[in-house]
């Protein structure tokens, strides 16, 4: 387990990266807020949406990252923080310190990741068979 005064940096940093997140967001509501919008050419309005899409898409992954690392800092403070969700192993220091936000020790990991890829190589649209005449 990670000692407090060893989480500490790491928690800061946290702290500072979801604040830079939260600025991201706040200047993208705003830049939207003041687009325009009327457009005479219905292909720079399409390039504007798709720029829109683009934008909201990204943001939308970051207020993920948000959600991960409350997480994260909420793991922290509670003591919780390097210990496997899985397995209840302790998550080596390394591990830690490349990817705070980890929950799983890297066997955990690798067994969560194999699992993950078994299920996506299954054939998509079930009850479809090949079994048919032509």
């Amino acid at each position: 387990m990670v000692r407090k005064e060893q989480t500490q940096p790491i928690r800061n940093a946290l702290v500072k990266k979801m604040e830079k997140l939260w600025s991201n967001a706040g200047q993208t509501i705003s830049k939207m807020k003041d687009a325009d919008g009327n457009y005479a050419d219905p292909f720079d309005q399409a390039a504007t949406d798709s720029n829109k899409y683009v934008e909201l898409a990204c943001r939308d992954r970051e207020r993920e990252l948000i959600l991960d690392i409350k997480e994260t800092i909420m793991r922290i403070d509670k003591g919780l923080f390097g210990i496997c969700d899985h397995c209840g192993r302790v998550i080596p220091k390394e591990r830690l310190r490349i990817e705070p936000m980890s929950r799983l020790c890297m066997e955990c990991k690798e067994e969560e990741e194999i699992n993950h890829k078994r299920r996506n190589r299954q054939w998509p649209m079930k009850g479809i068979s090949y079994n048919h005449v032509c």
